[in-house]
């Protein structure tokens, strides 16, 4: 598994330095005067930063990662298929339910999909991340998301 972990990698730092350094061209402006392609720099250089360090885990790893389930079997690919899934029930809930509702179901099943742990320590998890995104994005930058059912 090391040598896929290096290959992908490998591809997503050149995909990044690709992406940051057109959003260089098209100009990142500033924190106080952002240009049109900060937002996609920072995208890049996040990319990057991860692939970096997939690469020298990859590289600094003595055992092969596993990850519980062998690649190409049935239990794996049903996650995925269980994650499409819900991204898409995501995007179709958020406007119905309301962004708060909709992030918090999906961070929950996320949580029990990937990473089978208590209900508790799900269900605070999810929160913890809804109420992060809404002070994020709500409070912070001032954007309007879907408020579904709920009043506020």
């Amino acid at each position: 598994m090391k040598h896929g972990d290096r290959i992908a990698a490998i591809f997503f730092l050149v995909l990044s330095l690709f992406v940051c350094g057109h959003a260089v061209q098209i100009g990142i402006g500033s924190l106080q005067e952002p240009g049109p392609g900060l937002l996609v720099f920072g995208a890049g250089a996040g990319i990057g930063l991860l692939a970096l360090w997939l690469l020298i885990h990859s590289l600094i790893s003595k055992q092969s990662r596993c990850d519980g389930a062998a690649e190409g079997s049935p239990l794996g690919k049903g996650r995925f298929l269980l994650l499409c899934l819900s991204l898409f029930l995501f995007a179709l809930a958020a406007p119905r339910l309301g962004f708060l509702i909709s992030t918090f179901l999906f961070a929950t099943f996320l949580f029990r999909l990937v990473q089978p742990e208590p209900w508790w320590r799900s269900l605070l998890t999810a929160a913890l991340i809804t109420a992060g995104d809404y002070l994020l994005f709500v409070l912070w930058l001032g954007l309007s998301l879907p408020q579904g059912i709920l009043p506020w």
